[in-house]
């Protein structure tokens, strides 16, 4: 057997990437170390030199998805949490977001372990969706939404957002014009 040869680069986050291509192809049966490590051109050793195991390889690939997710939606209503456009923009990100990384979506919520709960808030929530909750509860409280309607009109936003990720994700759905503006022409 030919030895592999010596991997240049940031071969963590491409085993990252790797492992979620093939969880999102092949499903969580599918997934090995020694998949991930030959995806990536390297001996079936080298992923134990970045994670301890595959549980280790799977938790990195939430931690990598959510950080940079939640780093997407921070940025987005930066300054302007309380602003009246607030929902707006998060929600433009959100949408963005997929577009950039189509193949985030699939993992992330057919894959991981994330948990979201629409009717309370709970330390257990996805992160960038608890900011998305904390954003729209301000708006509903601006425009004097009653309180005990919050997870209706959260679960009527957030599905508006969601549902268009989730068509633009899927490539067996087309279209030809901008997401973004069919988030725009609903919200607003």
């Amino acid at each position: 057997m030919s030895e592999k040869p010596y991997h240049h680069g940031n071969l963590r986050i491409e085993l990252i990437e790797a492992g979620i291509e093939i969880i999102n192809t092949e499903g969580l049966k599918g997934f090995s170390l020694r998949k991930v490590a030959a995806k990536c051109n390297v001996s079936h050793a080298a992923p134990y030199s970045h994670f301890k195991d595959i549980d280790g390889l799977l938790n990195a690939m939430g931690e990598h998805v959510s950080s940079q997710f939640t780093d997407k939606l921070r940025a987005s209503v930066a300054g302007k949490e309380d602003g009246p456009n607030a929902v707006l923009s998060i929600g433009q990100a959100y949408i963005d977001f997929f577009i950039e990384n189509p193949r985030y979506f699939q993992f992330l919520y057919y894959h991981s372990d994330i948990f979201i709960n629409l009717d309370y808030e709970t330390p257990e929530d996805y992160p960038p969706f608890a900011l998305f909750r904390t954003t729209a509860y301000k708006m509903f409280d601006k425009r004097g939404i009653p309180k005990e309607t919050y997870s209706k009109e959260l679960a009527s936003l957030w599905s508006v957002v969601h549902g268009i990720v989730a068509l633009l994700t899927n490539g067996n759905i087309q279209y030809s014009g901008d997401w973004q503006q069919v988030f725009i022409n609903i919200i607003k």
